[in-house]
């Protein structure tokens, strides 16, 4: 009797150690059998929060370059108060002192005191000496006149004769003012005009000056422009710079298709070549707006004249072009919301404007980009592009090529690692049935990657032996055997059965969303390949509305001032 107490004793902690190998074998095949599912999920997870990470950093740049920009905006322009402020309450008063004089409601004592108190707080600037000559000048104060003028010829011979060639003239004074000019086309070389020569071209376009001085500015700029057009240094020149401007005047991303975006590997050169494209539009309604800016022919001469006059003692002067440089770069940042790359690349197409001195050709570029920057009206940016229009529109059929041939002819995908290529999303049905083939041999890679649990089974199957052997010892071991060895074998099979149809479903689950992430990313490719011909055939429109330019339509007194000029 006591043997048979020992005996089952013994059993039942082989029944219970047998027990506690089962629940951990089932438990290690569990968890092998969802390892290889959490791992696809934990690198899925992993791609998708590195791209969200990209994203995030990216938005965050430009949100910080972009408040950083607005900062230093207001800073430069404070800068600019502080040290050239009062530059601009003198150039207020030039056209001011020439009015009060029309109307003759401001005292000659008056204009006196105004003008010497002017020269006392801007020491060292041009106009201020220039003021005080023109207020002793209306009052017949010879001996004042002489020096105030002397000294403004001092401080800058260049725009002081400038100042008074048009003071003369809007007096009419004819006389004087061809004295003036031709004093000024002595010292002028057109590999090295002041900024300024711009009041020229205004005054040439507007036709404000009697026959005999706009013959002698026609005839001097219609021969730098055959000095400078002889070679081809200075036309490639501009012609690179068009290019530019044409590259930097790209739209900003729409976001318009974000699969694409997603799971396109050259989408980078799909968005480039697309905004090229676009580019062609924006072009297309630049020009026509400087076509259609024209000037007022109602307006009188000395209108025109104040105008111009405005131009002069308005536009920076060379110690302030640095900081009006800075102000524009950080203008740039915000008017891209941040994007200090294209911020930069439209800075570097304009760069030549804030150059003290520049070539006529290169004066003529500056009015066509930015006629504000450049001290010019719009009548002048028209002029400008009429003069320009040969190398504008060599330079736009050079862009127009080179982004042609940038055209990517095929639009790469990666959608779970399923990687294949569309031109334009007509080979639909050969891209699913690929994409089927591909999640077929995942799956068969998957399934003969999971082993079958044969050690489950032969420890199973080994204590059935055992439980067949325990039955000539005592029937309830053998039983007891017999049933752990089955619970096992059932275990391992069952267990291994689960793992296989968990496969079977994330696959079929990715295997959906990847197609319908296909079809979408095939129909973007379709939207993609329209909207890009679509925009492409805008160059032609381009084309043909520079070729339609003449400089002829851009003259406010005749037809005959643009005409000699070309």
């Amino acid at each position: 009797m006591s043997q048979q107490v020992i005996s089952y004793a013994d059993l039942s902690i082989i029944n219970s150690a047998l027990r506690s190998i089962s629940s951990d074998l089932s438990g290690v095949h569990s968890e092998l059998g969802t390892l290889n599912f959490k791992q696809d999920q934990l690198e899925s997870e992993l791609v998708k929060l590195a791209e969200a990470f990209a994203d995030f950093v990216a938005a965050d740049i430009k949100h910080k370059a972009l408040q950083l920009a607005e900062t230093r905006q207001g800073n430069l322009k404070q800068d600019l108060q502080i040290k050239f402020g009062y530059y601009a309450d003198v150039r207020r008063m030039a056209t001011g002192i020439l009015q009060g004089v029309d109307t003759g409601v401001v005292s000659d004592d008056t204009l006196k005191f105004t003008t010497e108190e002017v020269m006392i707080k801007a020491p060292g600037y041009w106009l201020a000496p220039a003021l005080v000559a023109l207020a002793a000048w209306v009052r017949s104060d010879r001996g004042t006149n002489e020096k105030a003028l002397n000294e403004a010829l001092k401080r800058d011979d260049y725009k002081t004769t400038l100042f008074f060639m048009l003071i003369m003239r809007r007096l009419a004074r004819n006389e004087a003012s061809m004295k003036w000019l031709e004093r000024y086309f002595m010292h002028q070389n057109p590999h090295h005009l002041d900024r300024e020569f711009i009041v020229i071209l205004e005054a040439v376009t507007t036709g404000v000056f009697p026959p005999a001085a706009r013959q002698l500015m026609m005839t001097n700029v219609k021969n730098w422009l055959d000095q400078l057009t002889q070679g081809d240094t200075y036309i490639n020149e501009q012609k690179s710079q068009w290019v530019a401007f044409f590259e930097a005047k790209g739209p900003l991303p729409e976001g318009k298709y974000p699969l694409l975006e997603k799971f396109s590997t050259n989408w980078d050169l799909l968005e480039n070549s697309l905004k090229e494209a676009k580019t062609h539009d924006i072009l297309n309604t630049h020009f026509n707006d400087i076509v259609s800016s024209s000037a007022d022919f109602s307006k009188s001469v000395k209108v025109q004249l104040d105008e111009i006059l405005s131009l002069l003692v308005t536009n920076f002067d060379d110690e302030e072009l640095p900081l009006q440089e800075e102000v524009r770069l950080n203008q740039l940042i915000i008017q891209m919301h941040g994007d200090k790359t294209a911020a930069q690349a439209m800075m570097n197409a304009e760069k030549h404007i804030f150059d003290e001195k520049v070539d006529f050709l290169q004066l003529l570029t500056n009015a066509s980009f930015n006629p504000e920057l450049a001290g010019a009206t719009k009548v002048t940016q028209a002029l400008a592009v009429s003069i320009s229009q040969p190398w504008i529109i060599e330079a736009h059929d050079t862009f127009t090529a080179q982004s042609r041939s940038k055209i990517p002819q095929l639009v790469e995908l990666n959608i779970d690692d399923f990687k294949t290529t569309t031109k334009d999303g007509s080979n639909e049905n050969e891209l699913i049935e690929e994409q089927e083939i591909f999640y077929k041999n995942m799956l068969d890679a998957k399934l003969r990657e999971l082993s079958f649990p044969f050690a489950g089974v032969l420890i199973g199957a080994f204590i059935c032996i055992l439980g067949f052997w325990a039955f000539s010892l005592h029937p309830i071991a053998g039983i007891v055997g017999l049933g752990i060895g089955a619970v096992l074998i059932w275990n391992a099979l069952n267990s291994h059965k689960k793992k296989k149809k968990r496969i079977i479903e994330n696959i079929e689950e990715r295997k959906q969303k990847a197609k319908e992430v296909l079809r979408g990313c095939i129909a973007e490719t379709v939207d993609y390949r329209k909207e890009h011909t679509m925009e492409d055939r805008n160059a032609e429109k381009v084309r043909e509305l520079l070729q339609s330019i003449i400089p002829e339509d851009f003259s406010s007194i005749s037809k005959e001032t643009a005409r000699n000029i070309i």
